[in-house]
């Protein structure tokens, strides 16, 4: 952590006549964030709806070309949701009936991987478009030094907030407890607590000391920089508190999970976006697919398990997708290939759940939609991203923030509330 520190004062000294002109929002700020929260889930490679929200099964065993293999008697009904034969759905689904807003039918209008997941995550086609999790950590008042975690995907920022990375999730507990020899175990200190403590108000001495007896402006300045930094030490042992000692081990997707909640539930992060892969299936679709969508559903009812456990379930923006969709037949591989319609799936406080907004043909075509009652219609219109994106803005309090007026989206059409 001290090393961590030193880099970051030292670019920082080195830019103070910059950074000096800066609004303090735009800096890391002591102030825990309290919510809402915004957590994107990407299944990357373009999953399959109809392996999910929006099932399409076979009348009979002699019909051609199939959407799916299994047959139309086997698909469950919930509630309002229509929910694909395989494990672990149904559950999904009875546990988060009341909660859960699936939008079926959005056009990504694109079968490239790169386009469609800008599309998905800001909502814009256009290259270097900032994703939602960006945009909603780089506009937030309060600006924790973790304020926008990602995971992979995209989390491209437009310059808005600067993006914690983690290829591992080991690395937050590295930051969180920098002075365990092994990040994995509460006892094996570098050195005693009480030394630990004794070395923490030396430094913080000492730094008061160099900053009151500077006379030139721009060494106060680098050294008044430098306490900022440090102002993340203590975000960080508020986030040591919160994250358990060590990660579930059940899956990726899982430890994601478990560290954002934990971040969440600490104050020090506003977003945070999880993926998984494994959803580009070209081969063997039925086998493949069905196994990683068991493990998204498994780790998105793990992370609400960890929001519910920590007791900031209500406070929880939740949204669900994909780069697009999966062709509705399977080709010589018995795999499904690039399909521009797509499903969202979204749960969180502000957004009515217990609903299906949007649809599609058994063939996967989408259905059009009234704007002004989110009823399908023949005179409506088709759902994009773009348009849930503006209506994601509109709930999160930015659609009129200056910072990314730049960067428009699609048509409100009220399909949350």
């Amino acid at each position: 952590m001290n090393t961590m520190n030193r880099r970051t004062f030292l670019g920082w000294a080195g830019a103070a006549g910059v950074l000096a002109t800066l609004p303090l929002a735009r800096r890391a700020s002591a102030e825990p964030f309290a919510g809402p929260f915004l957590l994107t889930v990407h299944a990357s490679g373009g999953w399959d709806p109809t392996l999910l929200c929006d099932p399409k099964g076979r009348e009979n065993e002699e019909e051609a070309d199939p959407v799916n293999n299994y047959f139309t008697d086997e698909i469950e009904e919930i509630g309002p949701f229509k929910v694909a034969p395989v494990d672990g759905h149904a559950a999904f689904f009875e546990r988060f009936r009341d909660r859960l807003l699936v939008i079926n039918g959005v056009d990504t209008q694109t079968n490239s991987h790169e386009v469609g997941e800008r599309y998905t995550w800001s909502g814009r086609m256009d290259p270097d478009s900032p994703a939602l999790t960006a945009m909603f950590a780089g506009t937030s008042p309060v600006r924790p030094s973790l304020g926008f975690l990602s995971n992979g995907g995209y989390d491209i920022t437009g310059g808005l907030v600067a993006p914690t990375r983690l290829g591992d999730t080991r690395t937050i507990l590295e930051l969180a407890y920098p002075d365990r020899l092994d990040e994995n175990s509460a006892t094996s200190l570098m050195l005693p607590e009480a030394t630990l403590q004794r070395i923490a108000e030396a430094r913080a001495s000492r730094l008061d000391r160099l900053i009151s007896g500077a006379t030139l402006p721009r060494v106060q300045r680098a050294w008044t920089l430098l306490r900022e930094a440090r102002l993340g030490d203590s975000e960080l042992a508020t986030l040591a508190q919160v994250l358990p000692s060590t990660l579930d081990g059940g899956s990726d997707l899982r430890r994601q999970a478990q560290v954002a909640m934990a971040c969440f539930a600490a104050g020090v992060t506003v977003s945070a976006n999880l993926t998984i892969g494994g959803y580009d299936t070209h081969g063997n679709h039925d086998t493949s697919h069905t196994a990683a969508m068991r493990s998204l559903i498994d780790g998105v009812t793990f992370a609400m398990n960890e929001a519910e456990r920590l007791g900031i379930a209500d406070k929880v923006i939740v949204v669900i997708g994909s780069d697009f969709g999966r062709t509705p037949w399977y080709n010589d591989g018995m795999g499904k290939d690039h399909w521009s319609i797509t499903s969202m799936m979204l749960m969180g406080p502000g957004i009515r759940g217990g609903r299906v907004v949007g649809g599609t043909t058994h063939y996967q075509e989408p259905l059009l939609v009234d704007p002004s009652s989110g009823e399908l219609s023949d005179t409506g219109v088709r759902i994009t991203p773009g348009d849930v994106h503006a209506d994601l803005r509109r709930l999160l309090g930015i659609a009129e923030a200056p910072e990314i007026s730049r960067w428009g989206v699609g048509t409100e059409l009220g399909l949350l509330a």
